[in-house]
Formats: C-alpha cells, structure tokens, sequence
C-alpha cells in the first residue's frame, strides 16, 4: 500500500527541469538526495468558451493503477502519495540514474524512423501499433515486442485513453568521456537501447473524468459500465484507424506474429487474479490521508466503481482468450 510523503521546505525544486504532459508537476530533490516527480490532478478555470475541470481524485489512478499493476506481474512504476501545503498527489521516484542513463520518450523513436508530428491532427492516424513496432526494432530488433503488448495489455485493465508517445519510454545507458585531441570537449557514448521503462503516467484512467452524478448512475447496472467501457478508445491505432482496447487486443490475437505473446500475457494476469485482494487495495488505498486533507479521500461510491471496472475488463479479457481457444 502507498506511503505518505510530506514535501516541506527541505525539498528542493528543480526548475530547470522540463516536464511533459498535461497536469500540475514538480520535479524535486528530497532531503536525502533522491530525485522524485510530484503530480497534482488536473485542474483547470473554466474560460468563455470550455467548461473548467477539476478531476479531484484523479492522482488516486496512478496509485491504485501500480498496486493494482504490481499484483498481476506488470512492471509499473510505483507511486505513492504526498502532501504539498494544502495539494495532496501522487510522488514517483525517478527511473534513472542522470548520471549514467536517459529516458528516451518513445516519440523520439518514431521521429527518427519516419516523419512524424504528433502537434499535425493529420498525422496522429499515423501513430499505429505498426509504426511503434518498426521504429523501436530499428534501434533494437525484437527487443521490445513483450513490453509493448505488455503496456497495451495493462491500459485495456485500466482503461488508459492517454497511451501518446511520450507516455512511454526506454532507458538507455550513455557513458562520458572526455575528447583528448580538443581540449574541453566530453564525447556522449550511447549503448544500444536495452531497457523498457516501467509503465508510467497512468492517470487517465479509471473513471477519473466521471462527476459525482455520473458515478452513481454507472452503479445502477453492470450494464452501464460496460457501455462506458466499450465507449474508451485506445491511443494506439491500428492500421490507421483508432480502435477500442479490447479491439486492439483482438487484432493482436489474430495475427500469427503476436498471438502467442498475448495469450501469455493474459493468462497471467487471469492465474494472478485476486479479486478479493484487489478489492481491498481499492477500498484501504486513501487509509493513510490525514484529516487536514480529507477532501481527496475517495467516496465509497467511486472506490465500487473502481474495482467493478477493474473487474469488467478483466472478465473481457477472459472472454477474448476463451473465444479464441
């Protein structure tokens, strides 16, 4: 279960840090020396011509998406909790050592391989599981197949809409050294891309965007649910064409190159199914936030809702292996 971090003073900001994506980040030194991201939910002011957003539990997704992850054998990254003032959000360690390795975004890859503009409307029809597969073999071949179907298998669990191609990434070593024949110069040695990093960014997930109304309707019936589920989309097209999750799986499924891959991969995560125990973590996953910022403690509403589409796309998963056997 998460720990509870409490940012004070003693942390230091890094604001020559950049960081991607869409929420509130801060990218610190804890006391100790170690290097964390702290991200907030997404909030934003309405304006005059969108609606404002304020996605109170979203950080939560992160949270329950890594213990949930962790249980059925997926290398996700952790996130615990933390309190920043008055914020609380999620804190992740960083994946690297700056000394000696990159996170290289995935999008780095494609633009490498072909053009690519993920900014061009036009050009995110491009963005397949094809042109993922061919880029990253080009750099290393049939290197990074599993992690792939690993990632997609992993969002269809949660629900992940938001799989762009900077919200996953290698790792790769690099080495410094200094160039005697130009006095002042350091060369940058890469080794070849070895290391897929763990599953991060996992936040648009699990019901995050739903308000409180939305909740309480979905509960009504199994039924809704799904129909909520079967309207998610996953980032990743398929031969042009944006598809759902689980018709992302079964494409998968029936292609000779990937099946078998698949298959492994879900049987897996049916053997390690533990709904009970994922019930739970559900249930105790906020047991830990002080009565000072009781606001982000999730309603038992949404912790229901939660688990049941958890356990929904799980039991589609089955359905997609049972059909094929």
């Amino acid at each position: 279960m998460p720990q509870l971090f409490t940012i004070t003073d003693e942390w230091n900001e890094q604001p020559w840090f950049s960081t991607g994506g869409t929420r509130a980040k801060k990218y610190l030194q804890s006391p100790e020396g170690k290097f964390y991201y702290f991200k907030r939910s997404q909030y934003k002011d309405a304006t005059d011509n969108k609606p404002g957003k304020d996605f109170t539990y979203e950080f939560w997704s992160e949270v329950i998406a890594y213990e949930v992850g962790a249980t059925l054998g997926f290398n996700v990254l952790r996130y615990d909790i933390a309190i920043d003032g008055k914020i609380m959000g999620c804190i992740s360690e960083s994946m690297i050592n700056s000394e000696s390795q990159e996170l290289i975004e995935v999008v780095k890859f494609l633009q490498a391989y072909t053009t690519f503009n993920p900014e061009d409307k036009k050009d995110r029809a491009k963005y397949t599981f094809q042109l993922i597969i061919d880029s990253l073999n080009i750099f290393s071949p049939n290197t990074f197949i599993e992690a792939v179907i690993e990632t997609i298998i992993f969002d269809t669990i949660i629900g992940n809409g938001d799989r762009h191609q900077e919200n996953w990434a290698i790792i790769s070593e690099f080495s410094l050294e200094e160039d005697t024949t130009a006095e002042g110069i350091t060369k940058v040695y890469y080794k070849a891309p070895e290391e897929f990093a763990p599953i991060y960014d996992n936040g648009s997930s699990l019901g995050r965007e739903l308000i409180v109304e939305k909740v309480e309707t979905l509960l009504q019936s199994d039924g809704d649910i799904y129909k909520y589920i079967d309207k998610g989309l996953s980032e990743i097209h398929w031969e042009g064409k944006k598809v759902s999750h689980f018709e992302l799986i079964g494409k998968l499924l029936e292609s000779t190159l990937y099946n078998e891959i698949v298959k492994t991969i879900i049987n897996r995560v049916l053997e390690k199914w533990d709904g009970p125990k994922i019930e739970q973590i559900v249930k105790e996953i906020d047991r830990l936030v002080p009565e000072s910022h009781s606001i982000y403690k999730i309603p038992d509403s949404r912790k229901l809702l939660i688990f049941k589409i958890i356990t929904l796309r799980r039991n589609r998963l089955a359905k997609l292996i049972h059909e094929r056997i």
